[in-house]
C-alpha cells in the first residue's frame, strides 16, 4: 500500500506540471510575438518626392559648377535591416526638367537617373536618424520629341541624410536630403576633338519627404 501511495502521488504531480509547463510557455510566446515598437527589422521599401537642383560642368571649361536649375526629383528603395543599427539596400533616383525648345517647338525632357547600392547608419539605435551613402552607375540625358536623343552613362555616388517619424507601427514619414553626383566621359571620337569640352561632372542637390514602409520581419 505505501508503494500504491507513492506511485498516486507521484502521477497526480506530473498532471499538475504538465498544464502550468503549457502556460509558462504560452506566456513566453507571447512575449515574443509582441516585439518593441522601435525596432527596425525586416524589409523596407521608400518611396519619395523632392526639390532638386541641378548643376553642372566640363573638365576642360574653367570655372566651377554652373547652371543652377530647380525641378522636381523623385526616388524609389528598397532592401533589407542588417541590425537596428544598419539598413543595405538599392535605390533609382531621378531628377526630371520638361521644357518645349523656343527655337525648333520640340518637347525637350532632360534627366539625371542613378541606379545605386546604398547603405543607412543610424547612429542612435532609440532614434530615426540616419546617414546614407551609395554607388552605383548614372546617365544624364536628354530625350527630344522629333529630334535626336542625346546622353551619357557613367559613375554615381551619393550622400545624404535623414530622419524617420513613426506614423503607424509599420509606417515612417521620412524628410530627408541628398546630393548625387555623375561622372562621366564623352568617348574616344570627342576625346579627339580639340574644342572637346571634356569629362561631364553633374550633381542634383535634393531636399524632399517620403514615405518608408516596414511590412514585416
Amino acid at each position: 500500500m505505501p508503494n500504491t501511495t507513492k506511485t498516486l502521488t507521484a502521477v497526480a504531480a506530473v498532471l499538475l506540471l504538465v498544464p502550468l509547463s503549457d502556460a509558462v510557455a504560452q506566456r513566453r510566446r507571447g512575449l515574443v510575438d509582441v516585439s518593441p515598437a522601435s525596432e527596425r527589422h525586416g524589409f523596407w521599401l521608400s518611396l519619395g518626392l523632392a526639390a532638386g537642383t541641378d548643376s553642372y560642368k566640363y573638365e576642360n571649361v574653367p570655372g566651377g559648377y554652373d547652371h543652377d536649375l530647380t525641378k522636381p526629383s523623385l526616388w524609389i528603395a528598397a532592401g533589407g535591416t542588417v541590425s537596428p543599427n544598419l539598413r543595405l539596400g538599392g535605390e533609382v533616383n531621378a531628377w526630371i526638367n520638361e521644357y518645349r525648345d523656343s527655337e525648333s517647338g520640340y518637347k525637350v525632357t532632360e534627366t539625371l537617373v542613378g541606379g545605386l547600392l546604398t547603405g543607412q547608419v543610424y547612429p542612435v539605435n532609440r532614434l530615426g536618424l540616419f546617414l546614407k551613402g551609395g554607388l552605383g552607375i548614372s546617365r544624364s540625358a536628354a530625350y527630344v520629341s522629333g529630334g535626336d536623343d542625346t546622353g551619357e552613362t557613367g559613375f554615381a555616388y551619393l550622400a545624404g541624410a535623414g530622419y524617420e517619424i513613426r506614423l503607424g507601427r509599420n509606417i515612417f514619414l521620412t524628410p530627408a536630403v541628398n546630393v548625387m553626383f555623375h561622372r562621366s566621359s564623352p568617348g574616344r571620337d570627342a576625346l579627339a576633338d580639340p574644342d572637346n569640352l571634356g569629362g561631364l561632372r553633374e550633381r542634383v542637390f535634393t531636399i524632399g519627404v517620403g514615405l518608408t514602409f516596414q511590412p514585416g520581419r
